[in-house]
Parts: C-alpha cells; sequence; structure tokens
C-alpha cells in the first residue's frame, strides 16, 4: 500500500481515521511503561500492557486490511472497557488514571449507546469490587468525576456526529439537481468494490450524457440547461429500482450504480432508462432531449478508476455510433451498440 493510497482512505474513511489516530496515540503511550516494566521485572503489568499493545494493533491492521473500522472499533471500545477494570485491579491508585481518556475515547470509537454502557459498566464493576483504592470520600470523588467526563464526552460526540453528518450530506449532495454527486460516488463505488471481495455479489455502473446538451444552453440560455438537468435527475430518479443510486458525475453526465450481475441485465436497465429520456425529456419547446448510456460490471480486483474508465470508453463509443443508444463494455470486448 502506497503513501498515495494510504492519504486517500483516511481522508475518504472518517471512522478509520479516528481508529489510526487513537490507536496510535494509545499504542505510544503505554509502549515506554510496558518498557519500564520489563526493565522493573513487573512481569504482570508488562503483560497486561503487552496485550494491550497487542489486540489495539490486530484491530487496526484488520481495519485496513479488510477496509471494515467499525467492526474492530466496537470490539477495541469493549476491550479498553474490560482493561480499564483490570488495570484499576492492577496497577492500583495508577491503574484509575488510565481510565479517564480511556472511556472519553470510546465516545469516537464506537456508537454512543455503546460508549455509555461500556461506561457505566466499568464504574459499576471498579465501585463495587473495590477496585478504586481510595477512601470513601476519595471513591466519591473519583465516581462523580468520572461520571461528569463521561457525560461530557457524551455531550461533545453527539454534537460532533451531528455537525459531521450534516456537512457530510451537504458535501454529498449537487447544489442543482440534489442528488448525491462525484464525491458520494466515489465512495458508494469503493463499497461496491468491497462488497465483491467479500460477498461476491457484482455491481453494474452506467455513465449518462445528454445529447447536444450545448445547444441547449446555447439557444435557450444556461437557466434553461439547468431545467432540463433537474428534470432528468428527476426521471432517473423515478425510473430506477429503490436500490439502485444515482449521481450527477459533472455537467450532463449522470451515474447509475446498479447490483447487475451481468451485461444483459446492465444492458435491460440502460434501455429502460434510455426510452424514459426518451419520451419523458424535452428541452422546453417540444423538442425530445436524448440521452447516450455507457456501462460495465465491475470485475474482480479491478480498481475503481479502471471501472469507471470501461464504462466511459463504452459512453464514448455510444457518442461515435450514433447518440442516444447504449454500449455496455464486456470482457470479451465491446458490445455491438443497441438502442436508436
Amino acid at each position: 500500500m502506497n503513501l498515495g493510497t494510504v492519504r486517500h482512505r483516511l481522508h475518504n474513511d472518517f471512522q478509520l481515521a479516528i481508529l489510526t489516530l487513537l490507536g496510535s496515540l494509545a499504542v505510544l503511550s503505554i509502549t515506554p511503561f510496558a518498557i519500564y516494566r520489563a526493565i522493573d521485572h513487573e512481569w504482570v503489568p508488562f503483560v497486561m500492557d503487552v496485550g494491550i499493545i497487542a489486540v489495539i494493533s490486530g484491530g487496526l491492521w484488520y481495519a485496513w486490511r479488510s477496509g471494515d473500522s467499525e467492526r474492530p472499533s466496537t470490539i477495541l471500545s469493549y476491550f479498553v472497557g474490560v482493561m480499564a477494570i483490570v488495570a484499576s485491579h492492577v496497577l492500583g491508585k495508577q491503574g484509575t488514571y488510565w481510565i479517564y481518556p480511556a472511556l472519553i475515547a470510546n465516545f469516537f470509537l464506537t456508537q454512543r449507546k455503546h460508549a455509555l454502557i461500556i461506561a457505566a459498566a466499568v464504574l459499576a464493576l471498579i465501585m463495587a469490587t473495590g477496585g478504586w483504592h481510595r477512601e470513601t470520600h476519595e471513591a466519591a470523588s473519583f465516581a462523580v468525576t468520572l461520571i461528569l467526563s463521561v457525560l461530557l464526552a457524551y455531550v461533545f460526540a453527539y454534537r460532533t456526529a451531528e455537525q459531521r453528518e450534516q456537512l457530510q450530506r451537504l458535501a454529498s449532495l449537487d447544489a442543482l439537481t440534489g442528488i448525491h454527486n462525484r464525491r458520494g460516488l466515489l465512495r458508494e463505488l469503493e463499497r461496491a468494490r468491497r462488497i465483491l471481495a467479500r460477498d461476491g455479489r457484482a455491481h453494474g455502473l452506467l455513465i449518462l450524457d445528454l445529447d447536444h446538451f450545448k445547444q441547449i444552453n446555447d439557444r435557450f440560455g444556461h437557466a434553461r440547461g439547468d431545467e432540463v438537468l433537474i428534470r432528468f435527475a428527476r426521471l432517473l430518479a423515478n425510473s430506477l429500482r429503490p436500490h439502485d443510486r444515482l449521481f450527477r458525475y459533472g455537467g450532463e453526465e449522470f451515474v447509475v450504480l446498479t447490483q447487475a450481475e451481468d451485461a444483459g441485465t446492465l444492458r435491460a436497465i440502460a434501455e429502460k432508462l434510455r426510452l424514459a429520456a426518451e419520451n419523458g425529456l424535452d428541452d422546453g419547446h417540444g423538442q425530445a432531449v436524448t440521452t447516450s448510456i455507457g456501462g460495465a460490471i465491475l470485475r474482480t480486483d479491478e480498481s475503481i478508476e479502471t471501472w469507471l474508465a470501461r464504462a466511459d470508453g463504452a459512453l464514448y463509443l455510444a457518442k461515435h455510433g450514433g447518440r442516444n443508444r447504449v454500449v455496455i463494455d464486456t470482457e470479451a470486448g465491446k458490445e455491438a451498440p443497441a438502442g436508436i
């Protein structure tokens, strides 16, 4: 995995970025203590530290290798809760200091409800088993400050998640048509690639380009062109199956991501969309507006860039084959164009 790929994944997978940051900080923080305890022959705490480092490192490795950052994040959150209880007994008062950052970090590693359950369980078990190693008034202060820290972390995590979801919605939607944009498309294409590798379920990609769209802008102005784009997006959305996804790729190009096992199924979907445009879209003056469509089925171990390039190549053939037609790229090469 090269540096560019690492940066791309960290930039586009927020959960992976958080897991990597918190996991790396935890490993860097605990490692010096493990070394010190080995030198000082404190073998029980040393084994505990090494175990924590190993589990966190394993979670990071799994997330990067599988592309699934949610599962290891949740597992590590519960593991951190268990180790917080163990640390309070093995290390005494020193161990309780680690409880605060551990429980606060959980609100960023996993869903808030899981983090809250873990925090409540840790506090209850430590108090019930005497793991705080303090007098009664100190134990009360420990419990109150921990509860306040957890509640503040919950509120902060809630507000952060809410704002991030709003920003993601704004960043992933096309301002003109209201459908998902290129940013959202790339994320979904990467998800489709992971699904194929994990479950063997194939996806098809269709790129649709309005024919002679520049003439509409030139004759009637960009405002009329925008109206055509909005109506085209609405027409496509109404013609797709519930699990199909629609994106604006740029300009007058749109992309449909659909579950399709073979080129024949993908062609049938594309033909339905082509006919919907031919029969239901005009330039506002009674002149029909048609669309050319290129498509491709995702291949095993294929990059999303190659997948897009194959569909774009098929669109090129559809355009230069007379427009208002469908071309699907296949394993054997390019199929003959279909359409009118």
